[in-house]
């Protein structure tokens, strides 16, 4: 196997390009080779450094008599690459000094790879490191609003290839393009986590400010744009204010959608006022939403008021109650709410909870018409505005993503600020196809209190299935209104039987999440 680091040159600094052959060239064994194309640079000293590199053996420069571009000069190092991978290197930046045997190791262990990408980190003038990027491992949905990828990537060469290479009318976001691309068609994605590659910051380029080459952000919705209509997913990709690339989704079709909502028909204060639960749940979903196929279940408990029962059959027609017998379990609620249901998609939702926008069914629907996204869930506020869950990570247990963070808090990253995937979502707002709610076996009503959404969610992960959290349809949810929020021991044992594995592990899509959040490297 041989693998071949491809870098266009135009123009860099010497001294940074003198460095990345010392760091580059050091690392080159039999089994790599590294091509430099010069797009036209016009000093002498790049001309003479290039000639010095192009005396080793493992090292071939070639000299363009035009400028073409970083695509075409890129495309003109591949097309001279020998290897059966392909490794993009900037002109000025650096890699780790194992990151060639690493590489190589991965690719070992993993033959089916077709993309293979690392973390990466910052490196200033004065060579001070910073910025460390823990990346998810494969997230398709993360990738179309974020080239998360970015550095080091290696794609194999036949695949590069059979998509065209990078195209010049995307310069500026060629890779982000190349990557989209190949994606999908890749058998396998594997992720490295560990910094192989340092990402120089200087002050032309977006590693410093991301203000720097506006046309790669017009370049990256393009080819976002693009991506969507080849793929087939309705929507309309367009640049947001912290310049990742945001995606407007419509569904295709307008299933029945079931809401099931357990309750015992208790009254909360909510902004000082004594509100029965229920009623200001289901009232918020009739008042405001703008989907109109959908049937609301609440799951009501036998000894619940009278009044509340006629009151809430009263809102509207949809309204079916569902009586509950018994002592308090959740999951035995929900799954007994999904049984009298009839809806192609079911959402559970608390009676906590209170619909803040027109639009949160329309929000959410495209993503499961997606046939390996099982769930699909908004981000909840607390009372306070808040962030209350944007989804699931592990680490060293369950954990809520963003709690307590302000609702304009973008999380580390940009993570919280557009569609991505998580390892888990709460059951107090979640959308499920019926047909993998049934396909998982329902929430298992060993989990009466707690953790029934995690059990379920490891579920889904392990028969592949995808979980989505977008912040484009956001609740209010008044946690913990209904119920005391102690855990049951008994639960955080069977939890910890079941999944000590999975949840004392970094988290596959937020790995080391809390670290990332307060900056701590």
């Amino acid at each position: 196997m041989l693998i071949s680091f491809v870098t266009p040159v135009f123009n860099p600094p010497p001294w940074a390009l003198k460095e990345l052959g010392e760091n580059l060239i050091s690392q080159l064994g039999d089994d790599c080779e590294w091509i430099l194309v010069d797009d036209g640079s016009t000093s002498q000293e790049h001309h003479k450094l290039l000639q010095l590199l192009n005396r080793y053996p493992s090292v071939s420069v070639r000299w363009l008599d035009e400028n073409l571009g970083i695509s075409g000069a890129t495309n003109c190092a591949i097309e001279l690459a020998r290897g059966d991978f392909i490794a993009f290197v900037d002109q000025d930046d650096l890699l780790s000094p194992d990151a060639c045997s690493v590489v190589r190791n991965e690719l070992h262990d993993q033959p089916l790879t077709d993309i293979l990408y690392s973390d990466e980190d910052k490196i200033d003038d004065d060579g001070r490191r910073y910025g460390r990027f823990r990346k998810p491992d494969w997230s398709p949905e993360r990738l179309r609003h974020q080239n998360y990828l970015s550095h080091l990537t290696v794609i194999r060469s036949d695949l590069v290839r059979s998509v065209g290479g990078l195209r010049s009318d995307f310069d500026g976001s060629q890779d982000f393009d190349l990557v989209l691309r190949c994606s999908e068609k890749a058998q396998r994605v594997t992720h490295v986590p560990k910094v192989l590659y340092h990402w120089r910051s200087l002050s032309t380029s977006t590693a410093a400010t991301p203000e720097a080459k506006p046309t790669a952000h017009v370049a990256a919705v393009r080819a976002v744009q693009e991506h969507l209509d080849r793929v087939g997913l309705r929507g309309n990709a367009f640049l947001m204010e912290n310049y990742y690339v945001g995606v407007d989704r419509s569904p295709a079709s307008h299933p029945l959608v079931s809401i099931v909502i357990p309750s015992r028909g208790t009254t909360a204060r909510i902004s000082g006022c004594a509100v029965c639960l229920v009623e200001n749940c289901v009232a918020s979903i009739v008042e405001l939403s703008t989907y109109e196929n959908y049937e609301i279940i609440v799951v009501l408990d036998t000894d619940a008021d009278d009044e509340v029962r006629n009151r809430l059959l009263t809102i509207d027609s949809r309204v079916l109650i569902v009586e509950f017998d018994g002592e308090f379990n959740f999951s035995r609620k929900i799954n007994l709410g999904v049984v009298k249901s009839r809806g192609e998609v079911v959402i559970p939702l608390n009676d906590d909870t209170q619909v803040l926008q027109p639009e949160w069914i329309e929000q959410i629907l495209p993503y499961l018409e997606e046939p390996d996204v099982g769930t699909v869930a908004p981000v909840l506020f607390l009372e306070d505005g808040r962030i209350q869950s944007a989804g699931h990570f592990f680490q060293d247990g369950a954990h809520h993503v963003g709690a307590g963070l302000a609702a304009s808090d973008n999380g580390p990253f940009g993570i919280l600020s557009f569609p991505a995937e998580r390892s888990g979502a709460t059951f107090a707002a979640v959308a499920i196809r019926r047909e993998v709610y049934e396909q998982v076996g329902g929430l298992s009503e060993e989990f009466p209190r707690a953790f029934n959404d995690v059990d379920f969610c490891n579920k889904l992960a392990q028969l592949g299935f995808r979980t989505i959290v977008t912040p484009k349809a956001v609740l209010y949810h008044f946690e913990s209104l209904t119920r005391d929020p102690k855990v049951d021991e008994s639960e955080v044992r069977k939890l910890y039987e079941r999944w000590r594995h999975v949840i004392t592990a970094p988290d596959e899509y937020l790995p080391h999440f809390w670290r990332q959040c307060y900056g701590i490297e």
